[in-house]
């Protein structure tokens, strides 16, 4: 009997063009599962239907349509680069903070699942990772290698074990 591949979601609101040869070799390579969510509603949804092995989180993403991840955009800058919803996100769905939004968060997901992936440098961001016990981290950068996201997350798996 086949074994079932790992289910991995992938938070990024730009992958499918500014990255889509890191998205090439993954689907190429039939390892796993693959989810994209572009916007932070779109991953609650996805996060709420199913587990995954791995989740891979950019920092920088858009709300989508649910109201209390728009407040909070619009609350911390309106833009991507200032209210960095992925951070919120992370905090949500690890430190079960409330007033991030209102709903309760999934509760299978564990630091061990989660890798981010993000234009921000590790000394940016670092405070975040340690406080959320998050140890898979990767920048995004020119000129990045297409097994890249591979490689992130096979990380995250190994991590999981």
């Amino acid at each position: 009997m086949p074994t079932k591949k790992p289910c991995v979601l992938w938070i990024e609101d730009s992958a499918r063009f500014e990255l889509r040869n890191l998205v090439g070799p993954l689907l190429f390579s039939g390892k796993f599962e693959f989810s994209l969510a572009e916007d932070v509603t779109t991953a609650v949804h996805f996060l709420r239907v199913k587990e995954y092995a791995g989740v891979i989180v950019d920092v920088r993403l858009p709300p989508g349509i649910d109201a209390g991840w728009r407040k909070l955009y619009q609350q911390t800058g309106s833009d991507r680069v200032h209210a960095q919803l992925g951070i919120k996100l992370l905090y949500w769905l690890l430190a079960h903070d409330p007033s991030i939004h209102p709903e309760s968060p999934p509760t299978w997901i564990r630091p061990h699942n989660i890798g981010v992936f993000t234009v921000e440098s590790k000394g940016e961001i670092q405070k975040h990772l340690d406080a959320l016990g998050i140890t898979v981290f990767k920048q995004k950068s020119a000129g990045l290698r297409d097994t890249t996201l591979l490689e992130l997350i096979d990380q995250i798996l190994e991590q999981a074990k």
